[in-house]
């Protein structure tokens, strides 16, 4: 039992993969998309629960998000339009975040990718923009996706 929630971190990746069988924005996409968020927010809390956490766990958790992030990002960018503004500010924090993470993993000689609040508040807001996208045009919520980004940004 106490592999709960590395199996449910596991599940996450996996089923961000077999989101990428599906039209984006179908039921199937939604439900998929919904599991991975609600994985992602259940799967520390669970672990802390048990008394389960582990280094191995942080290392599943992390590349979980990552499969996650890049089969969202197959799926649903190819669907939006946004000016291109936004897309080289979205290259921007990429590139910060990406250089913050190399610097603080040579600091700590193991990867470093920091759950700080306001990393959380991104990864929230940025899970929640596609839902946005049903109902607003796409800049407003990316603009505050962005912003909340490049303030999280250490």
């Amino acid at each position: 039992m106490s592999r709960l929630p590395n199996i449910i971190s596991a599940s996450r990746a996996a089923t961000a993969v077999i989101m990428l069988f599906f039209p984006v924005f179908s039921v199937p996409f939604w439900l998929i998309y919904s599991w991975c968020g609600l994985s992602d927010m259940i799967d520390g809390p669970i672990a802390r629960k048990m008394n389960a956490e582990s280094e191995l766990g942080s290392r599943i958790d992390s590349l979980a998000d990552l499969v996650f992030v890049v089969c969202a990002c197959i799926m649903i960018l190819p669907a939006i339009t946004l000016p291109v503004w936004i897309w080289i500010w979205v290259a921007a924090i990429g590139i910060a975040k990406t250089v913050a993470i190399c610097i603080g993993s040579s600091r700590q000689h193991r990867l470093a990718v920091p759950h700080s609040r306001a990393n959380k508040l991104t990864g929230l807001l940025l899970f929640c923009l596609p839902f946005a996208l049903i109902w607003l045009d796409p800049v407003i919520p990316s603009i505050i996706v962005c912003a909340v980004a490049t303030l999280s940004v250490k």
